[in-house]
């Protein structure tokens, strides 16, 4: 029973006294809730107490209450939303989990980066959304975080084709137990590039500097095995067996064989500045396709070409012609054992944007997919001994860049193999 139900049943005037009082007790603590001294009997008489309105103090306090509440969770929504702005605009990838690896919260970097277009993320375990596993791995950082209260530094992961450093720090509640955690990824792919061309250059300066010093010991020797089989040929064409002919024949084209390697160690190891100048990539093109018309022919390769008008690079045009000279020798050498119709090499070259790009693809093998990252690589081949030394994508590679272009391959096996060089387009390009 309520005290003013007890008072109702009790004398008036003892009700009253009472009813007083229990105001008193009411109006007291209600000022004590809001912060302020309570107020004596004196300061509280009867007089006073009829004219202090409780009823209108109560609903007074409960409206500045409730301002007051308003006021702050406007500022918490603005805070809310200022916190989730940086947490979505910040350049890492950031996401919370809980005890259990459930995502409980990530931001937009961390789902451009890792998840699939409107993949639902929350509630779901980290490992199945970021990494595509059934269960955490063992290096996983997030795992030995929980386990051990302490935050993990890993130095490079890889998360679907990208690389990542990744820091996990414990989140933990007022009694300093593990609560979850919070993993900070950072997107280190480009850098992990920009390193492994700066190793690739360091290396090539010195493969350079050695296949010079080799190819110009070797030129000489090999040039006299070369005249000299020749020479032997000519004098001795009516004396020779047939056995003896096929057999200075064998040496003329392995030593020729021989100086085309050390004209491309030769090529590979030179360091001069090109001449550059506007010229047609158009002609360049073609004088190429010409170059090669009777190796063309004898494989049965048609070559089909889409070239735009007047399309003008800034290049050293020796060198270019060197580089579709390649291309397409690489293309040819592709179908070489090949016993198929409609052998074909396309050459498409367009203007995109301040770039000239030309694409040289063929409908040959194809390159597996485990050695394409290595193609450019000075000296790889999957060519048998003696039918390549692997220098001339090589070559390719390092006189697009000297061109400050892009050469880039795409291959299916079965489907053939395509070429993109993009070079900056000329002046009047």
């Amino acid at each position: 029973m309520s005290g003013l139900e007890e008072i109702e049943k009790t004398d008036p005037r003892l009700g009253n006294e009472r009813l007083k009082r229990y105001i008193r007790e009411k109006v007291n603590h209600l000022l004590s809730v809001m912060g302020t001294k309570p107020l004596s009997r004196e300061e509280l008489d009867d007089n006073t107490l009829l004219e202090l309105d409780p009823i209108g103090i109560i609903a007074l306090s409960f409206e500045q209450i409730l301002e007051h509440q308003k006021d702050t969770n406007e500022r918490l929504t603005v805070a809310k939303d200022q916190l989730q702005a940086v947490f979505d605009a910040v350049g890492v990838c950031i996401s919370i989990i809980d005890e259990d690896m459930r995502i409980v919260n990530c931001n937009e970097k961390q789902k451009e980066m890792l998840v699939s277009a409107n993949t639902e993320v929350i509630g779901r375990h980290c490992y199945e959304i970021y990494c595509g596993k059934d269960s955490p791995s063992l290096d996983c950082p997030a795992v030995e975080t929980l386990a051990t209260g302490r935050p993990v530094f890993i130095r490079e992961v890889k998360k679907k084709n990208k690389h990542f450093q990744i820091v996990t720090s414990p989140m933990k509640d007022a009694e300093g137990r593990v609560t979850g955690a919070i993993e900070v990824s950072m997107d280190v792919t480009e850098k992990k590039k920009a390193e492994e061309l700066m190793r690739q250059a360091e290396k090539l300066t010195a493969i350079g500097l050695l296949a010079g010093g080799i190819a110009h010991e070797l030129n000489n020797p090999l040039g006299n095995i070369l005249g000299y089989a020749t020479l032997l040929l000519k004098d001795g064409e009516s004396g020779l067996g047939p056995g003896q002919k096929e057999k200075l024949e064998i040496i003329v084209e392995q030593a020729k064989k021989g100086s085309e390697i050390i004209r491309g160690l030769l090529d590979f190891s030179r360091q001069s500045v090109p001449a550059f100048q506007d010229i047609l990539i158009n002609d360049i093109i073609m004088k190429t396709v010409r170059t090669l018309q009777n190796r063309l022919a004898c494989q049965g390769i048609k070559v089909d070409t889409a070239l735009a008008d007047g399309l003008i690079v800034r290049a050293d045009p020796r060198k270019i012609e060197l580089v579709f000279l390649n291309l397409m020798l690489n293309s040819i050498q592709a179908f070489e054992g090949m016993d198929r119709k409609g052998k074909a090499i396309s050459v498409r070259a367009v203007r995109e944007g301040g770039l000239i790009q030309v694409k040289v693809a063929d409908n040959g093998p194809g390159i597996p997919e485990d050695i394409l990252s290595n193609i450019f690589d000075p000296f790889f081949t999957t060519k048998p001994v003696g039918k390549g030394a692997g220098l001339g994508l090589s070559i390719c590679s390092g006189v697009i860049r000297e061109h400050k272009g892009s050469i880039h391959a795409a291959s299916e096996p079965g489907k053939g193999t395509e070429f993109t060089v993009s070079l900056p387009a000329g002046v009047k390009g």
